[in-house]
């Protein structure tokens, strides 16, 4: 099972209905990045000073209106907000949108900080269903030779808390630009645009 994050950035890209039309029935599950609904969750916390708790709740709220946007432009995709409930569809060869629901307990249970983003909610979900592979749409490319995620996240390719979370999982995690989107469709290989990333990285 694949788990595809697109990221926030991809929120004005125009090939972005194109990208979902070629996922609609690839069973996949999507988890949508925070996008400009997240940027306003930032700037309303610096302008209030409200608790970061709040700020988290606010920017998994964000990740689902982006999804919702996402479901808008591709009516084939499914979603649920419960991880069992993304099964049912991957089993009918659909693919599903995650809109996390901040009033989960399980998701309550995760650090509330801006160091934890949709990445690390993508690894997360990850290893939550099992999935044996987890890919980062990115508009920005690794560089050339790297895989080492403390200075991909160093770097801001990935948030600071997705090194950890994909130590502890058991899938593979490769990073893939946007304008090789349509290589989501095969068996993941090294191949330009797209970088295994991790401890077991072979680059």
């Amino acid at each position: 099972m694949r788990v595809v994050k697109l990221g926030g950035s991809l929120a004005d890209w125009p090939e972005l209905p194109t990208c979902l039309k070629g996922l609609a029935d690839h069973g996949c599950v999507i988890v949508p990045g925070g996008g400009p609904f997240a940027d306003q969750v930032r700037e309303a916390q610096h302008r209030w000073r409200f608790d970061n708790r709040t700020a988290h709740d606010m920017a998994l709220l964000a990740m689902a209106q982006f999804g919702r946007m996402l479901a808008g432009l591709e009516p084939r995709l499914a979603t649920a907000s419960v991880p069992p409930d993304l099964l049912p569809a991957i089993a009918q060869g659909r693919s599903v949108i995650w809109l996390p629901d901040p009033a989960a307990e399980d998701l309550q249970a995760l650090p509330a900080s801006w160091d934890v983003t949709s990445d690390t909610l993508a690894a997360w979900l990850a290893r939550r269903i099992g999935a044996t592979e987890l890919v980062l749409v990115k508009s920005a490319a690794v560089p050339p030779g790297e895989s080492d995620l403390a200075r991909l996240s160093a770097a801001g390719l990935v948030d600071r808390a997705f090194p950890d979370f994909a130590a502890d999982s058991a899938c593979a995690s490769w990073i893939c630009h946007r304008e090789h989107y349509q290589r989501l469709r095969d068996p993941l290989r090294d191949a330009p645009g797209l970088w295994r990333v991790g401890p077991t990285a072979r680059n």
